[in-house]
């Protein structure tokens, strides 16, 4: 059984305890208990109503969203896998398989997906951690030799591009096409949950490449726990959680800018305005949640209020006011978000600790 098809019983055993502990605690009837398995919370109403909302956006073909289509299908599906879904549910994964099929069908023939729908490495980035975090979750065997042979082939382009000569600034990083020289921590943050995810499922990725990553995301994170995109003293909030995951997939456990990045973060906490609000929301939950799961609880709290509240009628969300992300269209504002709600599930690879 795949790592990332164990967390999902691990979802469905963990709950079963909590609510067997807290019956025992407070001496709950029967019916009590039924009531806590049956009643709706607020972020799982949230997260049901936005996978709703994406599902209704599936065209004909498969693909979900508008411009950038293999990059937003796979971000589509990922919220799916994140919430649970598999593409063997009864009742959605005729839905799952749809896109599946059309993301599979955008790859080209040197294992690019970033050229179809002009994502570029983004959406590479993107679609190989889907595939990656999909593998292993369906019984059907076409698609699941596809998701095999379609991931191989993306992670040798991601590989590859690593390796292409860089200056010291950039060494270890990825850019927007694969034979760049420089690097940004934004774009090479998809590039190494991709190859971690990969690794998860059983296929060997260079030790190199995933050391060389993680060390780029540190020489851009300094002392005081700020985190630069291309440049080291820069301070970008929303990348912030991604420093914290990166030095959790190297194994850095113990790093001493885990505790100054999630003080920055606690100091300036999310909130409900500005760029890129959604990026942030799930780097935050993913980040904090492997890194400092303790602090998390507290933060989640805060981050699941902000999202439960403003989430639209039609189960998706828009950008906060003033906010640049509405430019990717609901799809992509509305599947972040439930990304970052199901960080709790711990169902998917970047999300287990």
């Amino acid at each position: 059984m795949m790592p990332h098809l164990l967390g999902l019983r691990a979802l469905l055993i963990g709950s079963l305890i909590v609510v067997v502990t807290s019956a025992s605690a407070v001496e709950l009837t029967d019916a009590e208990v039924i009531k806590i398995l049956t009643t709706e919370q607020p972020k799982d109403r949230a997260i049901r109503r936005g996978l709703e909302f994406i599902r209704s956006e599936q065209k004909p073909s498969g693909s979900v969203g508008d411009r950038t289509p293999t990059a937003l299908t796979s971000m589509a599906v990922m919220a799916h896998l994140a919430a649970g879904t598999t593409p063997d549910d009864p009742e959605q994964g005729a839905w799952m398989q749809r896109s599946l099929r059309f993301v599979l069908s955008q790859q080209d023939a040197n294992g690019y997906f970033g050229q179809s729908d002009g994502s570029r490495m983004y959406g590479h980035g993107i679609t190989a951690l889907m595939l990656a975090e999909a593998l292993g979750m369906t019984h059907d065997e076409d698609i699941e030799e596809r998701l095999r042979s379609g991931l191989e082939r993306a992670i040798a382009v991601t590989i590859n591009a690593a390796r292409v000569k860089k200056s010291d600034q950039h060494r270890g990083g990825w850019r927007y096409q694969p034979n760049e020289g420089s690097s940004d921590l934004s774009l090479s943050g998809w590039q190494l949950m991709s190859l971690h995810a990969t690794q998860q499922v059983g296929i060997t990725v260079p030790e190199e490449v995933i050391k060389n990553a993680v060390d780029y995301a540190k020489r851009l994170t300094t002392e005081d726990g700020k985190v630069g995109y291309e440049s080291r003293g820069q301070d970008h909030a929303a990348l912030r959680g991604l420093a914290l995951l990166s030095l959790m997939v190297g194994g850095q456990h113990e790093a001493p800018e885990i505790a100054r990045v999630v003080g920055r973060i606690q100091g300036d906490p999310i909130s409900w305005q500005g760029n890129w609000f959604f990026y942030r929301a799930y780097y935050d939950a993913v980040g904090m949640a492997r890194a400092a799961p303790e602090q998390w609880e507290a933060y989640g709290q805060r981050l699941e209020k902000i999202l439960v509240e403003h989430q639209n009628q039609d189960g998706s969300w828009n950008a906060p006011p003033g906010g640049n992300e509405n430019d990717h269209g609901k799809v992509y504002t509305t599947s972040m978000a439930v990304l970052a709600l199901s960080v709790n599930r711990h169902v998917l690879p970047a999300y287990q600790r």
